[in-house]
């Protein structure tokens, strides 16, 4: 099988990973989850990761031609430096600067917002490259949605080791997409 095939999957569960460590980190150190907010923010994140997701594939779309025979390697820089990004803000954050009051919708919202701008960037790569964007989303909904949902329900089991280490695979997962990519450009092309 072709890692152009793999890698979508991948970048899906990287992006549910920070979305799960952000879940765990509210459910840990909020205090109760109040019944329904679970399932409201668990959709919000997935819908925005869809939202976003879409967005960022017909933006690559668009900008496709200004890295007309580079986009590969433009992919592989994105998901590189992403990668790279979450790793270095895991690693520096103290991760109760990511607490907030997670029974408010307004801040169900923002977090939405804010998890979703890297499915932003990831759609913007996958539109680059011309990659199928509606299975990606798709996929990508369902996985957020039930790692935030679980993240949420059952984080304070968790607890806040687990919690720190999520985004840190999210990150790893990235990178590790990025350099699938470029064994795929440099071993076989890919077209």
């Amino acid at each position: 099988m072709e890692l152009l095939l793999i890698i979508p999957f991948v970048l899906s569960f990287a992006l549910a990973m920070n979305s799960f460590g952000l879940a765990i980190i509210n459910s840990s150190v909020s205090g109760k989850v109040l019944p329904g907010i679970s399932i409201k923010a668990a959709f919000s994140f997935g819908l925005s990761h869809f939202v976003l997701g879409f967005a960022g594939y017909f933006l690559g779309r668009l900008l496709q031609p200004a890295v007309s025979g580079i986009e590969e390697w433009a992919a592989v820089a994105f998901l590189v430096i992403l990668g790279v990004k979450i790793l270095l803000q895991t690693v520096k954050a103290n991760p109760l600067s990511k607490v907030f009051d997670i029974n408010s919708i307004r801040v169900i919202l923002a977090l939405s917002v804010a998890v979703g701008i890297n499915a932003l960037l990831v759609g913007l790569v996958l539109g680059f490259l011309n990659a199928p964007g509606l299975g990606f989303n798709i996929f990508t909904f369902f996985l957020v949605t039930f790692f935030t949902l679980f993240g949420l329900s059952g984080g304070h089991n968790l607890g806040m080791p687990f919690a720190r280490s999520v985004p840190i695979l999210g990150g790893v997962l990235f990178i590790v997409s990025g350099i699938m990519m470029a064994v795929e450009v440099l071993g076989y092309g890919l077209h």
